[in-house]
């Protein structure tokens, strides 16, 4: 970091800009509105659905973005959000009494400075995502995101970061960022305290546009390093291929363990190996504008089909309510996605009639070692320039102890977006 700080600061004696501009303000508002309801699978690991999964949801929320620019060398964002929200569940056959709940958080709040053309300083609550696949970014180990439900309910929460960009001209970039205080958000991993963490990546892309290619690498305060890479490449004016991967030596999820007929979780994997998170895929572009792809992960550290069905079995409610540890170790292992080996297929279709006002997003995904799988659709239509109705649906089919088949069978949602 020190290296890239001592370049950026010649090239800003280089680049400096003599005057500022006077400050201005950019904003928009958003508002969401929904209603929805799921379907809990009926199991031994949630049977009548004890664990109280609301049923039946509702709720409407702001999401203002505001930006206060001093011409493009000082910028401030703030993206709060809003809500209030009200669930009910069924639980042993009755239904439970009304959950209401107001809420404010903050979504995105930094600043930046452009130091010159060369260098860029950040700092603050932000969501600073790469990689070129839509289901996941595995060399991206501070963001755990994935794609496979994102509608317009689906929102990122910004993590305290300090960044530090910076651009070696039209081919060669790189970015330092460091994660230095927890968000408030749930832990990736159950009942894991937060570390600092720091992570630094290099890209080169190609000066025809053809493709780009990045390396990475990081460490938290107490977790061991680990170093990945990404790329795409074009191989015609609408085919490309892509890859996204990271490696550890060993890893933080929990794992079920049977001790003597009790089945217990443990982070047995910590100091194992070196481990391989990788995503490879295709992408499809057509002439109209709709957009496919194919992608696969596999994860070297993920679930067995034998340690999920373990799982299942150290959560069952047959013997007695299970230990909230376990539940909580069930629930949140650790992973991107639960299990070793999967596939997902995307379809995107704009543009659709009446009027062109109509987008339609298919999607995927199949647990490649246990046979569960999940499809996931969202719909758009733009009823007016500011309205935006949509509605969303997943349906899930699979064993009880399938990785995307163990909690739920199906949820539908529709709603409508304001934008001022």
């Amino acid at each position: 970091m020190a290296t890239l700080l001592l370049c950026a600061t010649a090239a800003a004696d280089e680049g400096a800009v003599a005057e500022l501009p006077a400050f201005t303000f950019r904003g928009r508002l958003e508002w969401v509105t929904a209603v929805g309801g799921s379907s809990p699978r009926d199991t031994d690991q949630n049977p009548r659905n004890v664990l109280g999964a609301p049923q039946a949801a509702g709720g409407s929320e702001l999401r203002p973005d505001l930006r206060v620019e001093h011409g493009s060398i000082l910028q401030l964002f703030a993206r709060p959000r809003l809500r209030v929200q009200v669930t009910k569940s069924r639980a042993a056959s009755e239904w439970q009494a009304e959950e209401r709940e107001a809420s404010a958080e903050w979504l995105e709040l930094y600043g930046a400075w452009r130091v010159s053309d060369r260098l860029a300083l950040a700092y603050g609550l932000q969501n600073f995502q790469w990689g070129p696949a839509e289901l996941a970014s595995p060399s991206n180990r501070i963001f755990h995101e994935t794609g496979f439900l994102r509608d317009p309910l689906y929102t990122v929460r910004g993590k305290h970061l300090a960044r530090v960009n910076v651009s070696l001209g039209s081919a060669w970039s790189a970015v330092v960022l460091a994660e230095i205080e927890p968000n408030g958000a749930e832990p990736f991993v159950a009942r894991e305290p937060f570390e600092p963490k720091a992570q630094a990546k290099a890209e080169w892309s190609a000066p025809d546009g053809g493709g780009y290619l990045g390396v990475t690498g990081g460490a938290g305060e107490s977790s061991r390093g680990w170093f990945g890479e990404y790329g795409a490449v074009s191989l015609t004016d609408g085919l490309s291929i892509y890859a996204d991967a990271v490696h550890q030596s060993g890893s933080r999820a929990w794992y079920p363990v049977d001790g003597a007929g009790t089945v217990s979780f443990r982070q047995t994997g910590t100091g194992r190996g070196l481990r391989t998170l990788a995503l490879g895929g295709v992408r499809y572009t057509f002439a109209g504008g709709a957009d496919l792809r194919l992608e696969y992960v596999f994860d070297e550290a993920g679930w067995t089909e034998a340690q999920l069905a373990l799982g299942a079995r150290a959560v069952s409610f047959a013997s007695g309510a299970p230990a909230p540890e376990s539940l909580a170790a069930w629930l949140e292992p650790g992973f991107e996605i639960v299990g070793r080996q999967h596939a997902y297929a995307s379809l995107r279709l704009p543009d659709l009639p009446p009027a062109k006002r109509t987008s339609l997003q298919l999607r995927y995904l199949a647990a490649l070692e246990d046979g569960s799988g999940a499809a996931f659709a969202t719909a758009s239509f733009d009823a007016t320039d500011s309205l935006v109705l949509f509605a969303s649906a997943m349906g899930t089919h699979g064993t009880y102890r399938g990785a995307l088949s163990r909690l739920l069978r199906a949820t539908a949602v529709a709603g409508a977006v304001v934008s001022w």
